[in-house]
């Protein structure tokens, strides 16, 4: 019996430093703009923000707006 198969989108872009309205923005378009049959869409570390010093700034709980996302 063959394995099941699942169907990844990998998506690499560069980020804008602690921008995440720009980030997400972005990644919403990328994502949207996929005509392939994808199932699983990865995307990069950090990629709401980019590598930050600032951490305290950028926080977010499960309740916040990059989870509370959905398209």
């Amino acid at each position: 019996m063959p394995a099941p198969t699942i169907s990844i989108t990998i998506i690499q872009t560069d980020l804008k430093w602690e921008d995440k309205k720009a980030n997400l923005r972005d990644l919403e378009e990328k994502i949207l703009s996929v005509r392939e049959k994808t199932e699983l869409v990865v995307l990069p570390e950090m990629f709401s923000t980019g590598f930050s010093m600032n951490p305290e700034k950028l926080a977010e709980d499960m309740n916040g707006p990059t989870v509370a996302l959905d398209a």
